[in-house]
């Protein structure tokens, strides 16, 4: 079937009565070029005022090519000639192309080339018009799993793969058939002449044939891995505007450094949402800019680096990636072998530090309760129990192996003493589960199970089990050495942060420690504490650019001789024999002269969720607070309901402040609004906390796609409930469904 025009434009142009014009019923937005020179290519422009009339196509003294709308019946792929997919390149690339798209039930297409240039088009009409943005999904899911990669000027689908948007957006638009330098091919890709009539009759034997498969379009569609990512708001807004800046092109001299730093920051933020693909990165990153600016108008007249433009674009796709921009949707920044190995700042331990605490919470807890003889037996009431020394959910889930009956595992060096179930359970005779854990090299005096809150690790920092000695003098000698060197560490990061005003500081820190010699930070023979074995769990990549906990390393020489080694000989970035320093340093300062001169732009970015100036900040160094376990278990159940669109609900919030400032003391959590289906800008987490409480019917609904994942049948979630709280489900009180869900994750499917 073919789509009939819009009624609302259906009047304004004669209508032809022509089989071919009938094919391509959408109008609006067109683009119209030109007839070039030979060798030259079109200088496309879009016109938006009115649609494009048949007698305007049948006129011809001008090349015109159209969109889509909200719904279509044919597709087009576009294969350029220097692609590696052309018949030229791989003779059989393009029947293993179809045959990757012959489960949806497309089998014939109509082949034409695209113009003098040599690409192809290969046109794929159907019977029944499908939603447009559902076919591209479906289609670019199904090119990709056969290993094709959509990428401009190797293979190009027509529709684009768009992202969600509330906001209607145009998809990209693709020249009409058989104009200047189009010609049907046959089946060995050779051209044989052909009017419009050959064509039409070719399309109507291909739409006979091409009958979309509903249960495979389906299944590939709620199969599909890649993310579709959603734009609106802010987000959209930022993209809208870069598009605005890039899609005009060149128009005169000297704007060849804006325009690249445009493309490079659209690319590297959007570009993965354009094409459906992952993020540009590398050299990834380079050809998408270089694609994009040889297409832009004007190009070939005013851009006066086209001979060094690969050059140049890499200089800005190293710039961009080193920057506090990210890509939309993405965990963190990026970074690849494209960016300089300049000195790296210390990793965060953040995350580290956070975990432990909350391990020691879970810990003294257990050894109050215990001391106490109060330990439930019960999960749910040992769970309980353990809350109320503020604990959350999210946290006992993550360590349940220290508290969990079914999960608890020895004490190394220790002993399994099981607890006198009378006191503590007057009804059950039974000991309990899990029992309790005795180290047998406890202090002779005070067993460290039992010891005050606290000191058992006190215990340990001095190593030795005379007495109540503490090691006071030790700790507060060792965190001394740590703040000395945290606040090195942040000098070290805020040097090459790009920040003119956080490199000035650093300069006049490391300036006034090189001049007073006699004063030293650290003593000489103070020594940073070893690294200590980390739980695979505990290295998680935080959000915004943290980059990955690491244990601290041994230090060899002082802090002083750091800071000299720092500041009179730096170490060089590894450079690319392609780049020069001239030119990146040229392209560096575009970029801070630009931020500068456009804050609004840098608060845009900010409020879309893809620009943090603290992404690189040392969150000990500056104080970030741990979560709240309230924070921690609402973000876990956001997860687990398709709030946040994370597998890792840290990956949600990030550490930052609020435009224009962005000043650090008013630093906090946020919610990234990128990585979630309901905000708009960064919102505070503390907030978002109160403003978003958990729906029992979000709850329920997550707890219902777990049952169905584990495989139970209907009276095995009752009976886990029975077990779990000793009441039936329709017992269950408001705050008993986030507990059952976070029950639930535990079990294994």
């Amino acid at each position: 079937m073919n789509l009939a025009l819009p009624t609302q434009f259906q009047s304004q142009f004669v209508q032809e009565p022509d089989a071919f014009l009938k094919l391509f019923p959408n109008r609006v937005d067109f683009i119209y070029a030109e007839h070039p020179d030979p060798g030259d290519r079109p200088d496309w422009k879009t016109e938006g005022r009115h649609p494009l009339s048949d007698r305007l196509l049948q006129e011809g003294d001008r090349l015109y090519g159209v969109r889509f709308g909200k719904q279509t019946d044919y597709l087009m792929l576009d294969i350029d000639r220097g692609s590696l997919y052309h018949p030229h390149s791989d003779r059989l690339a393009i029947p293993r192309l179809l045959a990757a798209l012959e489960p949806l039930g497309l089998v014939e297409a109509v082949v034409v080339t695209s113009s003098y240039s040599g690409g192809i088009h290969l046109y794929l009409p159907f019977q029944k018009a499908q939603e447009t943005w559902a076919i591209a999904h479906v289609v670019s899911t199904l090119l990709a799993n056969a290993g094709f990669k959509l990428k401009p000027g190797q293979l190009e689908l027509f529709p684009n793969p768009k992202p969600f948007s509330k906001a209607p957006s145009l998809y990209a638009a693709h020249r009409l058939p058989l104009q200047a330098g189009s010609y049907l091919l046959n089946s060995d890709f050779q051209p044989i002449y052909g009017e419009q009539t050959t064509f039409v009759q070719c399309w109507q034997f291909a739409q006979q044939r091409n009958e979309i498969d509903q249960r495979t379009r389906k299944r590939v569609l709620q199969q599909a891995k890649r993310k579709r990512y959603k734009l609106s708001g802010k987000a959209e807004k930022f993209f809208n505007d870069l598009n605005t800046e890039v899609e005009a092109g060149w128009s005169g001299a000297s704007q060849t450094n804006p325009l690249l730093g445009r493309i490079a920051m659209r690319e590297y933020i959007f570009g993965h949402v354009q094409r459906g693909s992952e993020p540009l990165t590398g050299e990834a990153l380079v050809d998408a800019i270089c694609e994009v600016a040889r297409a832009l108008p004007g190009f070939d007249t005013y851009c006066s680096h086209r001979l060094d433009l690969e050059k140049r674009a890499m200089s800005y796709a190293r710039s961009i990636q080193a920057s506090h921009y990210y890509p939309f949707g993405s965990k963190q920044q990026v970074k690849t072998a494209l960016l300089p190995e300049s000195l790296e700042p210390p990793k965060s331990n953040w995350n580290q530090s956070q975990s432990q605490a909350a391990r020691d919470r879970i810990n003294n807890a257990i050894a109050d309760l215990q001391q106490r003889h109060a330990l439930p037996a019960t999960i749910t009431a040992r769970r309980h129990a353990i809350r109320a020394y503020g604990i959350g959910n999210q946290t006992l889930d993550k360590y349940k192996e220290l508290w969990h009956p079914n999960y608890l595992k020895p004490i190394q060096g220790g002993e399994y003493h099981p607890v006198d179930a009378d006191s503590i359970n007057p009804e059950s005779q039974k000991p309990i589960q899990g029992g309790e854990y005795h180290p047998v090299d406890t202090n002779k005096l005070v067993p460290h199970p039992a010891a005050p809150l606290g000191q058992a690790e006190r215990q340990k920092e001095v190593r030795g089990f005379g007495g109540f000695s503490t090691g006071i003098a030790v700790a507060a000698d060792r965190r001394k050495s740590d703040r000395a060197a945290q606040h090195l560490a942040k000098m070290q990061m805020w040097s090459v942060s790009g920040d003119p005003i956080l490199v000035a500081e650093a300069q006049q820190f490391f300036t006034a420690q090189v001049l007073q010699e006699s004063v030293s930070l650290v003593s000489t023979d103070v020594v940073a504490t070893e690294p200590t074995e980390i739980c695979p769990s505990e290295g998680v990549v935080m959000p915004g650019g943290f980059g990955r906990a690491q244990p601290q390393r041994r230090v060899g020489k002082t802090a002083l001789q750091e800071v000299r080694q720092l500041s009179v000989v730096p170490q060089q970035p590894v450079r690319e024999p392609d780049v020069t320093l001239a030119m990146q340093a040229e392209v560096a300062a575009f970029f801070a002269q630009y931020q500068q001169e456009h804050p609004e732009e840098t608060a845009l970015a900010w409020s879309a969720g893809v620009y943090n100036p603290l992404a690189k900040v040392d969150l000990l160094a500056v104080g970030a607070r741990f979560l709240k376990p309230e924070e921690e278990d609402w973000l876990a159940l956001a997860r687990l309901v398709g709030w946040l669109l994370v597998e890792d609900e840290l990956d949600a919030i990030y550490f930052t402040a609020p435009p224009p400032d962005f000043a650090l003391e008013q630093a906090d959590w946020y919610v990234r609004p990128d990585l979630t289906t309901f905000l708009e800008s960064p919102v505070l987490l503390r907030a978002v906390v109160q403003q978003y409480p958990m729906t029992e019917a979000s709850l329920r609904a997550a707890i219902n796609q777990k049952v169905t994942a584990l495989g139970w049948q209907p009276g095995q979630l009752e009976q886990f409930i029975q077990e779990l709280f000793e009441k039936p489900g329709t017992a269950l009180g408001a705050g008993d469904w986030s507990l059952l869900l976070f029950e639930l994750q535990l079990q294994k499917s």
